[in-house]
């Protein structure tokens, strides 16, 4: 006989997985900016850095999302990770429109959706052999 954690880590989908990877994957893309807005304000880095170390930061975090989200599932990793990825971009993008007033949506939407499945399925190729 199985035990509920065997049974729950045979599902297709780790939805607790998604939640966790997304919640630490979020914490610590918080923790870079922080750093990094520090270093700006401290330092005489140039702005000019800002859209670069963005996208830097963003792409670990969707990267490390769907790592954490399949790493505790036996098969699918790819569907897991690009989930969390989707989702991570999902939030990502509420929260600009929420907290920016002048961030709308735009034509750009899809394709960071479609970036944020590849490099989450991409974190999910990896969590699944961690």
């Amino acid at each position: 006989m199985k035990s509920k954690t065997q049974n729950y880590n045979d599902r297709i989908l780790n939805i607790p997985g998604i939640i966790v990877g997304l919640l630490i994957s979020y914490i610590i893309t918080l923790l870079f900016f922080i750093i990094y807005a520090l270093v700006l304000t401290y330092t005489p880095l140039s702005e000019l850095t800002l859209p670069t170390l963005t996208m830097l930061i963003t792409i670990i975090g969707i990267v490390l999302s769907g790592a954490i989200a399949a790493r505790n599932t036996k098969s699918k990793g790819w569907l897991n990770g690009g989930l969390a990825g989707l989702l991570y971009v999902l939030l990502m993008l509420f929260l600009g429109v929420y907290f920016v007033k002048e961030a709308g949506i735009n034509a750009g939407i899809a394709l960071k959706l479609i970036w944020g499945v590849i490099l989450g399925a991409i974190g999910g190729m990896i969590g699944i052999n961690l």
